[in-house]
């Protein structure tokens, strides 16, 4: 059997219009080429698709068997087509971005991208240790959404997107949620558990330190520590909305700041003089018109910069 996709297309395209004058005329042939792609496609099958008796032909029950198989192959067909496309414009196979906030925040742009370049693929990292910085210094990533960090690298570029709370919580059994305001010296006596690359550089931190004190890169590790009750930590509320919601996880009202969440700047960073080409410039471009933001416990919405 030796069938072509033109005569697929015709097939389907004949079934779609109701006609082999209709098929013609979307696919900008004559009538007279439809027809005969359609009969060498029958002969290739040794199965009559059309039955042609009446003035429009009209889909023999095999062909209305085949016409679903037909339709997939072609939508393949025009998919592959477009796929060549876009790489003959020279569009890349791959963007890698360096993400280090709740995903959630970038889904508009993201969805955006996937509808306009179906066909590049996106990788998205949690850089080790958190560091978004040198993924993109080290060009592992080309973009990197993170939270902002003191002293970039005079190779580094960026762009504030927005703020994020972060928020200090504690499992719901442990010592801390007893007391409605914590000052800093109850905080420091009890175990740490800290986001390692923000650690000492976020101002959620900056007076928060513990005697004991456990690192990782994961805000997700830190997050299942908690909930085991070894200590506090430090992290975005978007990751535990539903923790909160529960009373699993309580946050902690501070003494010393009680009407204050803690808002954290989002950047986007790129290298320094670095030349995007088309589409990387519109992802680009997209993430820095991007707002992120959130509402806080007090209704604050930290779209005000």
């Amino acid at each position: 059997m030796r069938l072509t996709l033109e005569q697929v297309e015709a097939f389907v395209l004949a079934a779609r219009h109701g006609s082999f004058s209709g098929a013609a005329r979307a696919m900008g042939r004559s009538q007279s080429t439809v027809s005969t792609s359609i009969a060498n496609l029958e002969i290739a099958l040794d199965t009559d698709l059309f039955d042609r008796s009446s003035r429009f032909p009209v889909l023999t029950a095999e062909g209305e068997t085949l016409l679903q198989e037909a339709k997939a192959l072609y939508d393949r067909g025009l998919a592959f087509e477009r796929h060549g496309d876009s790489l003959s414009q020279g569009q890349p196979t791959n963007i890698t971005l360096a993400v280090g906030i709740p995903h959630r925040q970038l889904s508009p742009v993201l969805t955006r991208f996937a509808d306009r370049f179906p066909f590049v693929d996106l990788t998205i990292r949690n850089p080790a240790n958190g560091d978004v910085r040198s993924s993109v210094l080290n060009d592992e990533a080309l973009l990197g959404i993170a939270f902002a960090l003191p002293d970039y690298p005079e190779d580094l570029a960026f762009r504030q997107l927005g703020r994020l709370f972060m928020t200090h919580v504690v499992h719901r059994d442990h010592p801390l949620a007893t007391l409605r305001n914590p000052s800093f010296d109850d905080i420091r006596d009890v175990r740490h558990l800290a986001y390692a690359s923000y650690s000492r550089a976020l101002p959620t931190s900056e007076y928060l330190q513990s005697t004991q004190t456990w690192h990782s890169d994961s805000y997700q590790a830190l997050i299942e520590l908690v909930k085991s009750g070894v200590g506090w930590a430090t992290v975005p509320r978007q990751l535990i909305l539903e923790e909160i919601s529960t009373g699993e996880l309580v946050e902690l009202q501070l003494g010393a700041y009680p009407f204050t969440d803690w808002e954290v700047n989002v950047d986007l960073i790129w290298r320094r003089g670095r030349r995007f080409p088309p589409v990387e410039e519109w992802l680009r471009l997209q993430l820095c018109r991007h707002r992120i933001h959130e509402v806080g416990r007090d209704g604050q919405d930290t779209t005000r910069l």
